[in-house]
């Protein structure tokens, strides 16, 4: 019998099934396996034909991956790299670590970078532009390659969100001259922490190898509290309505560093870590790589859910949503008047709604003045966190859970008036 009261969470571990759990807690009983360098091969080998990309470097995660790439191409102090407001403090970091300046372009209706907008920033200065296919939409990136490639300016996908997602005959990562990936906990494919560069530049790939290669090595014990992330969060979830135990055992986790943060106070603030380390250890690669296997399956589970929030969803009074088509939907957006409202309505009643993203440089609490940006100069995307709020679409949301969700949303919606 179906538990009425099952916490339905957008983030934590979204893409995990119950075998990936298993998985998980398998390879953190081996130790051995931890530090695997032919897992971090294989994985290579998978994303190079999936992508059809011919080199591949792996990374500690998504924004080791971005901030290497840059430093691998040579930008640098006087440069300018464009990337879209609304994104996260990861995208504009790297770049400011690097000594380059982030140059904030506003967003279109599929909330990603404006072309239009985008043509009017390019300056000398410009040596590349990041895009990011924002939830996984492909926002129009054909006509974006077209103005780089007329300015002669470095298009790089950001493949975070939009790992997967295709048009016609060509895959998100094949756009531009150089792509990242994240393997992060709430991404596309997760290995709870990774990343990756995927270009066919050979002069890239060996710079990059240069860089990376004398990297120091993560440690068995940060692999191992990656590895039984997974398996608490399963713990925390499975318990959370049962007197409240799976949320003091949450709290308890958290305040003693067994479930790191993201990102911390000093990435809010824009402080460079001081060190990174070398490529992905082999166990976390073993998870992205049963990921990546199920992608596809993924991918078409996410759309038949946002299939089901259309059409229970359209013509509401109340409810809005961003354009655009294509999107491979790893979180589904709805606009409302009242984002905070609705999720806090919803959490009383375990319903975990997302805020990707409530800050035009998110998570809240960044320094929007150290990352560079400047408020009102983007008038779309800050209209946008005064609105967004994100629903469920991960592999242990079902077509019930979805209705439960939409259900919740259609009862705030005749209490908040």
């Amino acid at each position: 019998m179906r538990n009425p009261f099952k916490p339905i969470a957008i983030s934590l571990i979204p893409n995990y099934s119950f075998s990936d759990v298993v998985r998980s807690f398998w390879l953190f009983l081996q130790p051995w396996a931890y530090l695997d360098f032919q897992a971090e091969g294989r994985l290579v080998g998978k994303i190079s034909l999936f992508l059809g990309r011919k080199h591949v470097i792996l990374c500690e995660s998504g924004r080791a991956a971005e901030y290497f790439l840059l430093k691998a191409l040579g930008i640098g102090p006087g440069d300018e790299v464009i990337i879209q407001a609304f994104t996260c403090v990861a995208v504009p970091n790297s770049i400011i670590w690097n000594g380059a300046r982030p140059v904030y372009c506003d967003i279109d209706e599929s909330l990603n970078l404006d072309p239009k907008k985008l043509e009017k920033l390019i300056t000398l200065k410009t040596k590349a532009v990041i895009f990011q296919a924002t939830f996984g939409a492909m926002g129009k990136i054909r006509e974006i390659r077209e103005i780089c490639r007329q300015h002669k300016v470095l298009l790089i996908e950001d493949l975070a969100h939009g790992l997967g997602n295709e048009s016609k005959t060509e895959k998100l990562g094949n756009f531009g001259g150089a792509a990242y990936l994240s393997f992060g906990r709430d991404k596309v494919i997760s290995g709870i922490w990774g990343g990756a560069v995927v270009t066919d530049d050979d002069g890239l790939y060996e710079r990059l190898q240069a860089l990376t290669e004398s990297l120091p090595e993560r440690g068995r014990w940060w692999v191992a509290k990656q590895l039984v992330f997974a398996p608490l969060v399963y713990l925390i979830l499975q318990t959370y309505a049962f007197f409240n135990l799976g949320k003091a055992l949450h709290r308890t986790l958290w305040l003693a560093g067994i479930l790191p943060k993201v990102l911390d106070l000093a990435e809010k603030e824009g402080e460079r870590r001081e060190v990174f380390h070398r490529g992905m250890p082999g166990a976390l690669a073993r998870l992205a790589e049963s990921q990546l296997t199920d992608l596809g399956k993924m991918i078409g589970h996410r759309k038949r859910l946002a299939d089901y929030y259309d059409g229970a969803l359209r013509g509401v009074a109340g409810v809005k949503f961003p354009g655009g088509e294509g999107s491979s939907f790893l979180r589904y957006s709805i606009l409302v008047s009242d984002p905070q409202g609705l999720r806090r309505f919803a959490a009383r009643r375990n319903v975990f709604l997302g805020d990707w993203y409530d800050n035009v440089v998110a998570p809240k609490g960044v320094s929007l003045e150290k990352a560079g940006y400047r408020l009102g100069s983007c008038s779309q995307a800050e209209e946008m966190t005064g609105k967004i709020v994100n629903l469920p679409t991960g592999v242990n949301v079902d077509l019930v859970d979805a209705e439960r969700v939409v259900n919740v949303i259609s009862l705030w919606l005749k209490h908040k008036d």
